[in-house]
Protein backbone atom coordinates (compact mmCIF):
# COMPACT_ATOMS: atom_id res chain seq x y z
CA UNK A 1 0.00 0.00 0.00
CA UNK A 2 1.09 3.34 -0.70
CA UNK A 3 3.25 4.78 1.93
CA UNK A 4 1.80 8.57 1.75
CA UNK A 5 -1.67 7.08 1.84
CA UNK A 6 -1.14 5.56 5.02
CA UNK A 7 0.50 8.50 6.64
CA UNK A 8 -2.52 10.66 6.05
CA UNK A 9 -5.25 8.20 6.98
CA UNK A 10 -3.31 7.09 10.24
CA UNK A 11 -3.27 10.69 10.92
CA UNK A 12 -6.65 11.37 10.38
CA UNK A 13 -7.29 8.69 12.65
CA UNK A 14 -9.00 6.19 10.53
CA UNK A 15 -11.66 8.52 10.00
CA UNK A 16 -14.27 8.15 6.21
CA UNK A 17 -15.48 10.81 4.18
CA UNK A 18 -18.76 10.78 2.91
CA UNK A 19 -19.54 9.34 -0.40
CA UNK A 20 -19.15 12.06 -2.98
CA UNK A 21 -16.03 12.45 -4.17
CA UNK A 22 -16.47 8.66 -4.76
CA UNK A 23 -13.54 8.28 -7.71
CA UNK A 24 -10.82 9.76 -5.86
CA UNK A 25 -11.50 8.25 -3.01
CA UNK A 26 -12.41 5.15 -3.98
CA UNK A 27 -8.74 5.44 -5.80
CA UNK A 28 -7.07 5.52 -2.28
CA UNK A 29 -8.16 2.73 -0.71
CA UNK A 30 -6.31 0.33 -2.98
CA UNK A 31 -2.17 -0.49 -3.60
CA UNK A 32 -1.34 -0.14 -6.85
CA UNK A 33 -0.92 -4.07 -7.24
CA UNK A 34 -4.61 -3.89 -8.06
CA UNK A 35 -4.49 -3.31 -12.23
CA UNK A 36 -7.68 -0.58 -12.28
CA UNK A 37 -7.04 1.21 -9.02
CA UNK A 38 -4.61 3.63 -6.91
CA UNK A 39 -2.70 4.10 -10.12
CA UNK A 40 -0.47 7.47 -9.76
CA UNK A 41 2.57 9.08 -11.84
CA UNK A 42 5.94 9.90 -10.49
CA UNK A 43 8.45 8.74 -7.91
CA UNK A 44 8.48 10.41 -4.80
CA UNK A 45 10.04 9.63 -1.34
CA UNK A 46 7.73 7.81 -0.29
CA UNK A 47 6.54 5.86 -3.43
CA UNK A 48 9.99 4.78 -4.58
CA UNK A 49 10.99 1.43 -3.80
CA UNK A 50 13.68 0.86 -0.73
CA UNK A 51 15.24 -2.14 -2.27
CA UNK A 52 17.44 -3.17 1.56
CA UNK A 53 14.06 -2.84 3.71
CA UNK A 54 11.41 -3.44 0.77
CA UNK A 55 8.90 -6.61 1.72
CA UNK A 56 9.78 -9.68 -0.40
CA UNK A 57 6.45 -11.42 -0.42
CA UNK A 58 5.97 -15.12 -1.11
CA UNK A 59 6.35 -15.59 -4.30
CA UNK A 60 4.95 -18.43 -6.36
CA UNK A 61 5.86 -18.28 -10.13
CA UNK A 62 4.46 -15.33 -11.71
CA UNK A 63 2.62 -14.42 -8.67
CA UNK A 64 2.97 -12.31 -5.31
CA UNK A 65 1.51 -12.76 -1.66
CA UNK A 66 2.30 -10.15 0.20
CA UNK A 67 0.41 -10.28 3.71
CA UNK A 68 0.57 -7.20 5.94
CA UNK A 69 -0.44 -6.53 9.45
CA UNK A 70 -1.13 -3.05 11.23
CA UNK A 71 -1.67 -2.10 14.51
CA UNK A 72 -1.93 1.57 16.01
CA UNK A 73 -2.41 3.07 19.32
CA UNK A 74 -3.19 6.54 19.87
CA UNK A 75 -5.60 9.26 21.37
CA UNK A 76 -8.22 11.31 20.03
CA UNK A 77 -8.99 14.30 21.64
CA UNK A 78 -12.49 14.61 20.46
CA UNK A 79 -14.00 11.95 19.05
CA UNK A 80 -17.34 13.48 17.82
CA UNK A 81 -16.34 16.51 16.75
CA UNK A 82 -18.46 18.74 18.79
CA UNK A 83 -17.64 21.54 20.98
CA UNK A 84 -17.55 19.96 23.85
CA UNK A 85 -14.72 17.67 23.33
CA UNK A 86 -15.37 13.61 24.23
CA UNK A 87 -11.36 12.43 24.21
CA UNK A 88 -10.75 8.75 23.54
CA UNK A 89 -7.98 6.21 23.29
CA UNK A 90 -7.68 4.43 19.91
CA UNK A 91 -6.80 1.15 18.86
CA UNK A 92 -6.89 0.20 15.36
CA UNK A 93 -6.14 -3.27 13.41
CA UNK A 94 -5.89 -3.08 9.82
CA UNK A 95 -4.87 -6.92 8.20
CA UNK A 96 -4.48 -6.72 4.70
CA UNK A 97 -3.35 -9.44 1.73
CA UNK A 98 -2.39 -8.41 -1.86
CA UNK A 99 -1.45 -11.42 -4.48
CA UNK A 100 -0.34 -9.66 -7.54
CA UNK A 101 1.37 -10.48 -10.77
CA UNK A 102 3.07 -8.76 -13.89
CA UNK A 103 3.55 -10.66 -17.26
CA UNK A 104 4.83 -9.10 -20.31
CA UNK A 105 1.03 -8.46 -21.88
CA UNK A 106 -0.43 -7.89 -19.00
CA UNK A 107 -1.06 -8.03 -15.15
CA UNK A 108 -4.08 -8.83 -12.56
CA UNK A 109 -3.93 -8.28 -8.64
CA UNK A 110 -6.46 -9.26 -6.22
CA UNK A 111 -6.56 -7.54 -2.46
CA UNK A 112 -8.75 -7.85 0.86
CA UNK A 113 -8.32 -5.51 3.95
CA UNK A 114 -10.00 -4.79 7.12
CA UNK A 115 -9.68 -1.85 8.99
CA UNK A 116 -10.72 -2.28 12.54
CA UNK A 117 -11.19 0.74 15.07
CA UNK A 118 -11.93 0.59 18.38
CA UNK A 119 -12.81 4.04 20.52
CA UNK A 120 -12.40 2.87 24.29
CA UNK A 121 -13.91 5.80 26.03
CA UNK A 122 -16.22 5.90 23.29
CA UNK A 123 -17.26 2.71 22.28
CA UNK A 124 -20.12 3.50 19.86
CA UNK A 125 -18.19 5.27 18.04
CA UNK A 126 -16.16 2.05 17.58
CA UNK A 127 -16.59 0.54 13.71
CA UNK A 128 -14.98 -1.95 11.26
CA UNK A 129 -14.69 -1.49 7.77
CA UNK A 130 -14.25 -3.84 4.75
CA UNK A 131 -12.74 -3.94 1.31
CA UNK A 132 -12.18 -6.43 -0.93
CA UNK A 133 -11.07 -6.06 -5.12
CA UNK A 134 -9.65 -7.45 -8.13
CA UNK A 135 -8.26 -6.82 -11.29
CA UNK A 136 -6.92 -7.19 -14.57
CA UNK A 137 -5.12 -5.55 -17.90
CA UNK A 138 -4.43 -7.54 -20.91
CA UNK A 139 -2.36 -6.01 -23.70
CA UNK A 140 -5.00 -5.72 -27.38
CA UNK A 141 -3.21 -4.48 -30.02
CA UNK A 142 -2.17 -0.84 -29.69
CA UNK A 143 -3.99 -0.94 -26.59
CA UNK A 144 -4.70 -2.19 -23.15
CA UNK A 145 -7.73 -3.19 -21.55
CA UNK A 146 -8.16 -3.09 -17.58
CA UNK A 147 -10.94 -4.50 -16.03
CA UNK A 148 -11.58 -4.37 -12.06
CA UNK A 149 -14.37 -4.51 -9.38
CA UNK A 150 -14.52 -3.54 -5.47
CA UNK A 151 -16.82 -4.24 -3.00
CA UNK A 152 -16.43 -1.77 0.27
CA UNK A 153 -18.20 -2.56 3.70
CA UNK A 154 -17.36 1.05 5.40
CA UNK A 155 -18.79 3.85 7.64
CA UNK A 156 -18.96 7.93 7.50
CA UNK A 157 -17.55 9.45 10.43
CA UNK A 158 -19.64 12.44 11.76
CA UNK A 159 -16.39 14.91 11.76
CA UNK A 160 -15.76 14.92 7.93
CA UNK A 161 -17.22 17.38 6.18
CA UNK A 162 -20.82 17.57 4.65
CA UNK A 163 -21.28 14.94 7.61
CA UNK A 164 -25.11 14.88 9.37
CA UNK A 165 -24.15 14.91 13.46
CA UNK A 166 -25.43 10.99 14.08
CA UNK A 167 -24.93 9.53 17.12
CA UNK A 168 -22.70 6.83 16.00
CA UNK A 169 -20.70 6.77 12.60
CA UNK A 170 -23.47 5.61 9.51
CA UNK A 171 -22.50 2.43 7.86
CA UNK A 172 -22.75 2.41 4.09
CA UNK A 173 -21.62 -0.08 0.77
CA UNK A 174 -20.05 0.39 -1.97
CA UNK A 175 -19.91 -2.33 -5.49
CA UNK A 176 -17.52 -0.59 -8.05
CA UNK A 177 -16.94 -1.89 -11.77
CA UNK A 178 -15.12 -0.20 -14.01
CA UNK A 179 -13.11 -0.78 -17.84
CA UNK A 180 -10.85 1.11 -19.90
CA UNK A 181 -9.21 1.00 -22.77
CA UNK A 182 -6.23 3.24 -23.13
CA UNK A 183 -4.54 3.42 -26.80
CA UNK A 184 -1.71 4.45 -28.37
CA UNK A 185 -1.27 6.12 -32.02
CA UNK A 186 1.84 8.13 -32.58
CA UNK A 187 1.94 11.13 -30.25
CA UNK A 188 -1.85 10.54 -29.25
CA UNK A 189 -2.91 8.80 -26.10
CA UNK A 190 -6.85 8.21 -25.83
CA UNK A 191 -8.51 6.88 -22.70
CA UNK A 192 -11.62 5.90 -22.39
CA UNK A 193 -13.25 4.82 -19.03
CA UNK A 194 -16.67 3.76 -17.45
CA UNK A 195 -17.35 3.29 -13.92
CA UNK A 196 -20.23 2.02 -12.45
CA UNK A 197 -20.74 2.10 -8.63
CA UNK A 198 -23.78 1.64 -6.46
CA UNK A 199 -24.21 2.77 -3.26
CA UNK A 200 -26.43 2.01 0.30
CA UNK A 201 -26.43 3.64 3.33
CA UNK A 202 -27.10 1.45 7.03
CA UNK A 203 -29.88 3.39 9.38
CA UNK A 204 -28.56 5.77 11.42
CA UNK A 205 -29.93 8.19 14.48
CA UNK A 206 -29.56 11.85 15.61
CA UNK A 207 -29.82 12.53 19.00
CA UNK A 208 -31.64 9.39 19.86
CA UNK A 209 -34.09 9.63 17.28
CA UNK A 210 -34.16 7.71 13.67
CA UNK A 211 -32.89 8.83 10.39
CA UNK A 212 -33.45 6.53 8.02
CA UNK A 213 -30.33 7.49 5.18
CA UNK A 214 -32.04 5.69 2.72
CA UNK A 215 -32.35 8.66 0.51
CA UNK A 216 -28.94 7.97 -0.39
CA UNK A 217 -28.78 5.12 -2.22
CA UNK A 218 -27.86 5.62 -5.61
CA UNK A 219 -26.13 4.18 -8.85
CA UNK A 220 -23.56 6.50 -9.95
CA UNK A 221 -22.28 6.06 -14.01
CA UNK A 222 -19.08 8.00 -14.92
CA UNK A 223 -18.07 7.61 -18.51
CA UNK A 224 -14.82 9.56 -19.58
CA UNK A 225 -11.99 10.01 -22.45
CA UNK A 226 -9.11 11.59 -21.84
CA UNK A 227 -6.93 12.59 -24.28
CA UNK A 228 -3.32 13.56 -24.84
CA UNK A 229 -0.77 14.60 -27.21
CA UNK A 230 2.88 14.20 -26.32
CA UNK A 231 4.41 17.48 -27.35
CA UNK A 232 7.82 15.57 -25.79
CA UNK A 233 8.76 12.94 -23.55
CA UNK A 234 6.83 13.49 -20.65
CA UNK A 235 5.20 16.61 -21.71
CA UNK A 236 1.52 16.39 -23.27
CA UNK A 237 -1.52 18.26 -23.84
CA UNK A 238 -4.65 16.92 -22.31
CA UNK A 239 -8.26 17.17 -22.61
CA UNK A 240 -10.68 15.68 -20.67
CA UNK A 241 -14.61 14.81 -20.67
CA UNK A 242 -16.38 13.00 -18.39
CA UNK A 243 -20.88 12.18 -18.20
CA UNK A 244 -21.91 11.43 -15.13
CA UNK A 245 -25.73 9.63 -13.98
CA UNK A 246 -27.19 9.83 -10.80
CA UNK A 247 -29.97 7.59 -10.52
CA UNK A 248 -31.20 7.89 -6.68
CA UNK A 249 -33.16 4.59 -5.80
CA UNK A 250 -35.48 5.90 -2.89
CA UNK A 251 -37.43 9.34 -3.06
CA UNK A 252 -38.71 10.69 0.45
CA UNK A 253 -42.02 11.75 0.73
CA UNK A 254 -42.96 15.19 -0.07
CA UNK A 255 -39.16 15.95 -1.04
CA UNK A 256 -38.24 16.35 -5.11
CA UNK A 257 -36.33 13.40 -6.50
CA UNK A 258 -32.36 14.43 -6.65
CA UNK A 259 -31.85 12.24 -9.86
CA UNK A 260 -29.07 14.14 -11.78
CA UNK A 261 -26.70 14.39 -15.04
CA UNK A 262 -23.21 15.68 -15.55
CA UNK A 263 -20.98 17.00 -17.72
CA UNK A 264 -17.57 17.83 -17.13
CA UNK A 265 -14.63 19.60 -19.76
CA UNK A 266 -11.26 20.01 -18.79
CA UNK A 267 -7.96 20.91 -20.80
CA UNK A 268 -5.04 21.31 -19.43
CA UNK A 269 -0.93 20.35 -19.44
CA UNK A 270 0.66 17.32 -18.31
CA UNK A 271 4.47 18.46 -17.82
CA UNK A 272 7.73 16.54 -16.06
CA UNK A 273 10.90 18.76 -16.26
CA UNK A 274 13.99 16.09 -15.87
CA UNK A 275 12.57 14.60 -12.81
CA UNK A 276 12.54 17.61 -11.08
CA UNK A 277 9.57 19.55 -11.57
CA UNK A 278 6.51 17.59 -11.98
CA UNK A 279 2.88 19.10 -12.72
CA UNK A 280 -0.26 18.76 -14.27
CA UNK A 281 -2.91 21.43 -14.88
CA UNK A 282 -6.49 21.12 -15.78
CA UNK A 283 -9.19 23.76 -15.64
CA UNK A 284 -12.61 23.55 -17.27
CA UNK A 285 -16.01 23.72 -16.17
CA UNK A 286 -19.53 21.58 -14.89
CA UNK A 287 -22.62 21.53 -15.76
CA UNK A 288 -25.43 19.48 -13.62
CA UNK A 289 -29.16 19.58 -14.46
CA UNK A 290 -31.94 17.90 -12.35
CA UNK A 291 -34.84 15.98 -12.98
CA UNK A 292 -36.58 17.70 -10.53
CA UNK A 293 -37.82 21.23 -11.85
CA UNK A 294 -37.55 23.05 -7.51
CA UNK A 295 -33.65 22.89 -8.38
CA UNK A 296 -32.11 25.08 -10.90
CA UNK A 297 -29.55 23.51 -13.42
CA UNK A 298 -26.13 24.72 -11.75
CA UNK A 299 -22.69 25.06 -13.65
CA UNK A 300 -19.30 25.37 -12.09
CA UNK A 301 -15.78 26.00 -12.42
CA UNK A 302 -13.82 22.94 -11.46
CA UNK A 303 -10.16 22.14 -11.67
CA UNK A 304 -7.77 19.72 -11.11
CA UNK A 305 -3.95 20.66 -10.35
CA UNK A 306 -0.65 18.45 -8.83
CA UNK A 307 2.30 19.12 -8.51
CA UNK A 308 5.49 17.81 -7.56
CA UNK A 309 8.86 19.39 -6.93
CA UNK A 310 11.65 17.09 -6.23
CA UNK A 311 15.25 19.64 -5.68
CA UNK A 312 16.92 15.86 -4.23
CA UNK A 313 16.48 12.22 -4.45
CA UNK A 314 16.00 13.37 -0.20
CA UNK A 315 12.96 15.64 -0.16
CA UNK A 316 9.50 15.94 -2.45
CA UNK A 317 6.96 18.85 -1.89
CA UNK A 318 3.72 17.58 -3.43
CA UNK A 319 0.59 19.49 -3.71
CA UNK A 320 -2.44 19.74 -4.97
CA UNK A 321 -6.02 21.36 -5.98
CA UNK A 322 -9.48 20.52 -6.61
CA UNK A 323 -12.67 22.37 -7.23
CA UNK A 324 -15.81 20.06 -8.28
CA UNK A 325 -20.01 19.67 -7.69
CA UNK A 326 -20.49 16.96 -4.84
CA UNK A 327 -23.72 14.85 -3.52
CA UNK A 328 -24.70 15.94 -0.14
CA UNK A 329 -25.95 14.27 2.80
CA UNK A 330 -28.61 16.45 3.67
CA UNK A 331 -32.75 15.63 2.95
CA UNK A 332 -33.76 18.28 0.16
CA UNK A 333 -29.84 19.76 -0.78
CA UNK A 334 -28.93 18.90 -4.13
CA UNK A 335 -25.16 18.80 -3.36
CA UNK A 336 -22.30 21.00 -2.76
CA UNK A 337 -19.19 22.77 -4.68
CA UNK A 338 -16.04 21.42 -2.93
CA UNK A 339 -13.14 23.08 -3.46
CA UNK A 340 -9.67 21.04 -1.43
CA UNK A 341 -5.75 21.86 -1.27
CA UNK A 342 -3.14 19.81 0.27
CA UNK A 343 0.20 20.52 0.49
CA UNK A 344 2.66 17.40 1.37
CA UNK A 345 6.67 17.50 2.48
CA UNK A 346 8.63 14.16 2.69
CA UNK A 347 11.88 13.84 3.77
CA UNK A 348 14.30 10.84 3.64
CA UNK A 349 16.44 11.60 7.08
CA UNK A 350 18.73 8.29 6.41
CA UNK A 351 17.66 5.76 3.99
CA UNK A 352 15.71 4.34 6.87
CA UNK A 353 13.86 7.05 8.42
CA UNK A 354 11.49 9.24 6.66
CA UNK A 355 9.74 12.70 7.94
CA UNK A 356 6.23 13.95 6.54
CA UNK A 357 4.39 17.01 7.10
CA UNK A 358 1.41 17.73 5.25
CA UNK A 359 -1.41 20.82 5.88
CA UNK A 360 -4.48 21.23 3.94
CA UNK A 361 -8.15 23.47 3.68
CA UNK A 362 -10.87 22.59 2.49
CA UNK A 363 -14.42 24.16 1.73
CA UNK A 364 -18.16 23.20 1.16
CA UNK A 365 -20.90 25.39 -0.04
CA UNK A 366 -23.95 24.04 -0.53
CA UNK A 367 -26.23 24.64 -3.51
CA UNK A 368 -29.62 25.44 -1.17
CA UNK A 369 -29.80 26.98 1.98
CA UNK A 370 -26.88 29.38 1.54
CA UNK A 371 -25.26 27.12 4.23
CA UNK A 372 -20.86 26.39 4.14
CA UNK A 373 -18.36 24.22 5.80
CA UNK A 374 -14.73 25.13 5.78
CA UNK A 375 -11.69 22.49 7.84
CA UNK A 376 -8.10 22.37 7.82
CA UNK A 377 -5.80 19.82 8.37
CA UNK A 378 -2.02 20.02 10.26
CA UNK A 379 -0.02 16.67 10.28
CA UNK A 380 3.57 15.62 11.12
CA UNK A 381 4.78 11.98 10.86
CA UNK A 382 7.82 10.01 11.24
CA UNK A 383 8.30 6.38 10.13
CA UNK A 384 11.39 3.73 10.70
CA UNK A 385 12.44 1.26 8.35
CA UNK A 386 13.51 -1.18 10.80
CA UNK A 387 14.10 -4.10 8.65
CA UNK A 388 12.18 -5.76 5.46
CA UNK A 389 9.54 -6.93 7.86
CA UNK A 390 8.77 -4.12 10.47
CA UNK A 391 8.43 -0.70 10.13
CA UNK A 392 7.21 2.25 13.12
CA UNK A 393 5.41 5.13 12.79
CA UNK A 394 4.43 7.97 14.61
CA UNK A 395 1.93 10.75 13.45
CA UNK A 396 0.02 13.71 14.75
CA UNK A 397 -2.70 15.42 13.07
CA UNK A 398 -4.76 18.57 13.99
CA UNK A 399 -8.12 19.05 12.39
CA UNK A 400 -10.51 22.54 12.87
CA UNK A 401 -14.05 22.93 11.27
CA UNK A 402 -16.52 25.59 11.13
CA UNK A 403 -19.48 26.41 9.14
CA UNK A 404 -22.46 28.85 8.61
CA UNK A 405 -25.72 29.08 7.07
CA UNK A 406 -29.37 27.11 6.99
CA UNK A 407 -29.48 23.39 6.86
CA UNK A 408 -32.15 21.20 6.72
CA UNK A 409 -30.34 18.74 8.76
CA UNK A 410 -28.04 19.16 11.84
CA UNK A 411 -24.73 18.90 10.54
CA UNK A 412 -21.59 18.69 12.33
CA UNK A 413 -20.51 21.24 14.35
CA UNK A 414 -17.87 23.56 14.70
CA UNK A 415 -14.55 21.88 16.53
CA UNK A 416 -11.21 20.94 17.00
CA UNK A 417 -9.74 17.73 17.39
CA UNK A 418 -6.05 15.66 17.36
CA UNK A 419 -5.12 12.67 17.05
CA UNK A 420 -1.89 11.04 17.82
CA UNK A 421 -1.00 7.71 16.60
CA UNK A 422 2.15 4.77 17.00
CA UNK A 423 1.33 2.34 14.38
CA UNK A 424 3.66 -0.72 14.13
CA UNK A 425 3.66 -2.52 10.59
CA UNK A 426 4.54 -6.15 9.67
CA UNK A 427 4.94 -7.49 6.43
CA UNK A 428 6.39 -10.78 4.63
Amino acid sequence: MRMGWKVAALALGCGCIAGGAAADWLDTLFPPGVPGYGDAPGVTVLSRLHPETQPEGIRDGPFVLRPLWEQSLGYDSNVLGGPAPVGSWVVGTRPSLLLASDWSRGAMGGYIALDDRRDLNAPAQSRTDGTASLGGSLDAGSGRVTLAAAEIDGHEDRTALDALSTDRPVRFEVQDLRASYVRTDGPWVTTRTLDVSSWHYGDASILGAPASQAYRDRLVVVAGTTMSYELAPQRSLVLVTRTTGQDYQHKLPAQPGLNSAGYQVMAGIDYADDDVWRYRLLLGGEYRSFAAAVYPNRYAAITEAEIAWMPSGMTTVTGAVSRSMEDAAQEGVSGYTYTNAKLNLDHELRRDVLLHASAGVQRADFLQGGAWQAGYTLGLGATWLVNRRVQVSVTYALTAQHGSGAATEPLAGDYTRSVGLLTVRLAL
